[in-house]
Formats: C-alpha cells, sequence, structure tokens
C-alpha cells in the first residue's frame, strides 16, 4: 500500500498545490481498493464514487472537512448497528405494492 507523506507535506499540499493533493488521495484510496477482497471492492467503488460526488459539490476546504466527518461518522453508525442489532436490518424489508394500470383514454 502506498505510504502517505507526512502531515507537515500533505499541509503544504493543501495548501500550494491541491489538485496534487487530490492526486494523491485518489491513488491512495484506488490502492486500498484494489488491496481489498474481490467481494468487498464493488462496494467500496461505489462508495468512493458517492465519495467523490459528495466531495465535489463542496466550495472550500472546511465543507470537505466536515462533509467526510458526516459521511464516515453515518458509515460507523451503520457498522454499529451491524454488529449490535442484526436482527434489525434483516427485518427491514420493503413491501412490495401491486402496480394497477390505468385506463387510457
Amino acid at each position: 500500500m502506498k505510504e502517505l507523506p507526512d502531515f507537515d507535506t500533505l499541509r503544504w499540499l493543501a495548501e500550494h498545490d491541491p489538485e496534487q493533493l487530490e492526486r494523491l488521495q485518489q491513488e491512495v484510496s484506488q490502492d486500498a481498493i484494489e488491496q481489498a477482497s474481490e467481494a468487498n471492492r464493488p462496494q467500496l467503488t461505489a462508495m468512493l464514487h458517492n465519495f467523490n460526488l459528495q466531495m465535489s459539490r463542496c466550495t472550500n476546504p472546511y465543507a470537505r472537512c466536515i462533509l467526510a466527518i458526516k459521511l464516515m461518522n453515518n458509515k460507523l453508525l451503520l457498522l454499529n448497528q451491524v454488529v449490535t442489532e442484526p436482527e434489525n436490518l434483516q427485518n427491514k424489508r420493503a413491501s412490495l405494492l401491486p402496480f394497477r394500470r390505468t385506463k387510457s383514454l
């Protein structure tokens, strides 16, 4: 796995070359996905895509930081629920409603 630069280097990149920092983030993310098990790769790829879409809407670094914290917190809450209350997730099923066709005029 690619090793991250030290904190001061990352801070310098954030202030002076955010495009390079973004490329580094994408490289590290792709590397992590490639090292994951084959079964988890599609879900991780979808999560990364969703993360990138939401981050692209942020207008400043602070908004990105807050959004990243929010997304990670939501995943941790879901993981906590899976671990502590797995029966609740299994019981959540959508009810199917019949499709009724309307008569066309």
